[in-house]
């Protein structure tokens, strides 16, 4: 009896044991199976969150005279459906500023090895994708995210400021820039060995790579012993650069239509010598011989009261100004996109080209300038101040000042600091 017990309790003591292997095998068995499950697929996303993994990927860029019909029709594109894609693109992006350089890049599917996607990158931050569903086409424009830094570089001028200025990647912006804020109060081909300048300026980056300049924020400029300071300030509808006391350093018209200067071919003359009328008769503005195509700025902020073609004047634009000003922009070579009757435009927009549309001997621009409609000389006029900043908002350029201050003169040497966001 005694041994049948011991015996039975043996068989009992196996079974269990037996039991609980079997309990454990299944859950390791059940547990693998489990994470077998979830086991996350791996994909390959490219820098515009593309899954390159289903395409072959080709990388390309633009090609001297190549223009977005000829990309696609390398991409093996039937016309219809170049067509197609094409007067979908102008809705979206200027289809005429494909330039040499530019990367793009196709997404050929595995499958039917046929174009599905293509990226298109017109610059450095900005990047264009197209999209092929089935029968339809979504074009999209993105940007890369952007850092912005602070940066501070003063230095003195010993032959130009162009050579004074230690910045090589962002110099040429730098100079121009300068010369736009400070055009009323200085003449920039005047500049003598001795001036200094202070500049606090931002630096564009994207994944840590320098890509372009932003704005300048502050300013000091000392030229033949005289002082000449510029803040931006960004508020309500203030928008531009002001000295220490809130006055605009800008006049509420520019002198020129132009970026650049240009030599002016005939003056503000009440007794002209007509060229091609061949008898003498008021020329009420100024004739500039500027080379065909050149972007023609508006002085100012105004509202486009005409804009077509006007006779001997031939394509013109008609800007009205604040103060009972006007000026009319004559014989353009076209006008600028988005321009027409009832258009607004602020000061330096592009409103047309160069041409030589009407009754001209040459290619030049004629750009007139009117007070309560009579004819003035746009060279000799007092041109009013632009508006400085109100009362009510003296409070918050103030601490704009207060906060560009320490960072403009944070260092009195030659060179340039970085001074982080």
């Amino acid at each position: 009896m005694y041994k049948l017990f011991w015996g039975l309790l043996v068989i009992a003591f196996v079974v269990q044991c037996q039991h609980r292997d079997t309990n454990s095998n299944l859950k390791q068995l059940s547990e693998k199976a489990v994470k077998s499950s979830i086991e996350p697929v791996s994909a390959a996303y490219d820098a515009f969150g593309i899954d390159v993994s289903e395409f072959q990927v080709r990388d390309f860029s633009v090609q001297k005279n190549e223009s977005l019909y000829l990309l696609l029709k390398k991409m093996d594109l039937s016309q219809s459906q170049i067509y197609r894609a094409i007067q979908k693109a102008k809705e979206i992006i200027d289809v005429r500023s494909f330039k040499p350089k530019q990367p793009y890049r196709a997404y050929i599917s595995k499958k039917s090895n046929e174009l599905e996607k293509l990226v298109w990158e017109p610059n450095k931050v900005e990047f264009v994708t197209f999209d092929w569903q089935d029968d339809s086409l979504l074009i999209n424009r993105a940007s890369r995210v952007v850092t912005k830094k602070k940066k501070q570089i003063s230095g003195e001028i010993t032959s130009s400021l162009y050579d004074a200025i230690s910045d090589e990647g962002s110099r040429d912006k730098l100079v121009y820039r300068m010369s736009e804020i400070f055009a009323w109060q200085v003449d920039f081909f005047n500049l003598r060995k001795g001036d200094k300048f202070k500049i606090l300026y931002e630096k564009k980056y994207v994944d840590g790579q320098y890509v372009d300049m932003g704005k300048i924020l502050a300013v000091e400029l000392t030229h033949m012993g005289d002082s000449y300071f510029a803040y931006r300030f960004n508020e309500g509808s203030f928008d531009g650069y002001y000295d220490e006391e809130g006055k605009s350093v800008q006049k509420a018209l520019l002198k020129a239509p132009f970026a650049y200067d240009h030599r002016i071919s005939s003056g503000f003359n009440p007794n002209r010598f007509h060229p091609v009328l061949k008898r003498r008769r008021p020329h009420n503005g100024i004739d500039y011989a500027a080379p065909y195509g050149t972007p023609v700025l508006s002085v100012g902020d105004g509202t486009v009261s005409r804009a077509g073609y006007y006779g001997a004047a031939g394509r013109m634009v008609e800007v009205e100004y604040h103060g009972s000003f006007k000026a009319k922009y004559m014989h353009l070579s076209r006008f600028a996109k988005g321009v027409g009757s009832g258009t607004h435009v602020k000061q330096g927009d592009v409103i047309g080209y160069v041409g030589n549309s009407g009754r001209v001997t040459g290619t030049h621009l004629h750009y007139g300038l009117y007070r309560h409609d009579r004819p003035i000389n746009p060279l000799t006029v007092d041109l009013p101040a632009a508006k400085s900043i109100p009362q009510e908002y003296m409070a918050a350029f103030e601490r704009v000042k207060n906060e560009m201050n320490p960072r403009l003169f944070s260092k009195d040497t030659v060179g340039a600091v970085s001074l982080g966001e």
